[in-house]
């Protein structure tokens, strides 16, 4: 029903670790001029990706709202831009997207969640959590079942991908319409050894929680949300750097565009890395 981990695009050699980028919440129109909540989305979406471009990732992780009016054009920009990376890309839809017209326009140029692609000896699985008509997200127990037997057989470290948080983040604006009924895919990811870690979208913030499982939030690339963690950049545009280590290990770090400067964000939070 849904895709088995694969990376089609071009070998990872990298002996020791590995390279994700995070972009999420970018809300492109079909007219590359138009504003989403008074910013230019399509111009701050290219600033992030220029950003991301200089990392070189070995993968691009795209956390959903790719679309804010769910128009093929709107994906089309996205398609086009992601052509000028050398990147793979793996998509998911959020509430803001049409997942059969993201699924039509990017399936021959991106792996579309639900499914896993490899990054080296990691797997990176992306969840799909739209709900049509709904602002909150669900995953259903057939998509579970899935990413249950998926982990199981694969040896090496994990990390999942989706865009509602599957946890309550303390902001009053987004708690009411995050993940619906969470309780089991994280009694899945918990329980799950090789599962170093959850990210995601949809808060338009940073936000992050080590125990007792990483769970990693990450800004928008277009207009942020007031934060629930203190932000040395609460209102400039973002993207997430994850370094995948061959041994498992997970490190990550927020990065702004600020005044048109990649700048890496310091956390404010005590006990928080990135």
């Amino acid at each position: 029903m849904w895709g088995k981990a694969s990376n089609p695009f071009r070998p990872l050699t990298h002996p020791t670790a590995w390279t994700v980028a995070q972009l999420t919440d970018p809300h492109l129109l079909a007219d590359p001029r138009g504003r989403y909540r008074g910013v230019d989305s399509y111009a701050l979406f290219r600033s992030c990706l220029r950003s991301v471009r200089s990392a070189d990732p070995d993968l691009i992780l795209l956390t959903g709202d790719l679309g804010q009016d769910e128009t093929w054009a709107a994906y089309g920009l996205l398609r086009d831009q992601l052509a000028t990376c050398g990147s793979p890309a793996l998509v998911m839809a959020g509430n803001h997207d049409h997942p059969h017209l993201l699924r039509s326009c990017l399936g021959r140029q991106a792996s579309v969640a639900p499914c896993g692609v490899a990054v080296g000896n990691w797997l990176v699985v992306g969840l799909n959590s739209h709900v049509a008509g709904c602002k909150g997200g669900h995953i259903s127990t057939a998509q579970l079942d899935w990413l249950a037997s998926t982990l199981s057989t694969h040896p090496g470290p994990c990390l999942v991908a989706l865009h509602h948080p599957p946890t309550m983040i303390g902001s009053p604006r987004m708690d009411p319409i995050a993940l619906e009924t969470p309780g089991r895919l994280l009694n899945l990811l918990r329980n799950v050894p090789q599962v170093k870690g959850a990210v995601f979208g949809h808060v338009h913030q940073a936000w992050q929680q080590q125990a007792p499982l990483p769970l990693m939030a990450c800004p928008s690339t277009a207009m942020q949300i007031a934060p629930a963690q203190p932000s040395a950049y609460p209102d400039a545009p973002g993207w997430r750097l994850l370094r995948l280590a061959a041994n498992g290990g997970l490190h990550t770090q927020v990065m702004r565009i600020v005044n048109g400067q990649t700048t890496p964000e310091k956390s404010l939070c005590p006990g928080l890395s990135g």
